[in-house]
């Protein structure tokens, strides 16, 4: 299951710069919506992206526990946190660390923060929600 995790998290990285892309074709430029509205949005159209492709991706996933939804999410949360802040934020963007940390300053309209939470919660929300049905 671990490696049909890391395919459909690749797939949720992919579709994390077609969100950017998003963001700042049709947000910014085409609507004309500045920041940091423009990046609150984002986070929710990422967050309706993802659930889409993971919801697609879920009979590939094999999860079949409650366990295994965490394991999954666990895993997502860290390979996102630790993409997004040192390899994206870090050394391409050359961000400080206090401009890093900003970026998941909740009280400051910033919601990357809650975000990455969603993501690491997604496997479990979604199992929860399936077995439900």
């Amino acid at each position: 299951m671990l490696w049909r995790a890391v395919i459909v998290w690749f797939a949720l990285f992919v579709s994390a710069f077609l969100n950017g892309a998003l963001r700042e074709i049709l947000i910014k430029n085409i609507i004309g919506v500045q920041e940091p509205l423009a990046h609150q949005l984002s986070c929710l159209t990422g967050a309706i992206l993802w659930t889409s492709v993971v919801w697609l991706a879920w009979r590939f996933l094999g999860i079949a526990t409650v366990r295994d939804a965490a394991m999954v999410g666990a895993e997502w949360f860290v390979a996102t946190l630790l993409t997004e802040t040192f390899l994206i934020n870090r050394l391409m963007s050359k961000l400080s660390w206090n401009q890093i940390f900003q970026t998941y300053n909740v009280m400051q309209g910033e919601y990357w923060g809650l975000v990455l939470v969603y993501i690491g919660l997604l496997p479990i929300i979604l199992f929860l929600l399936r077995r439900a049905s």
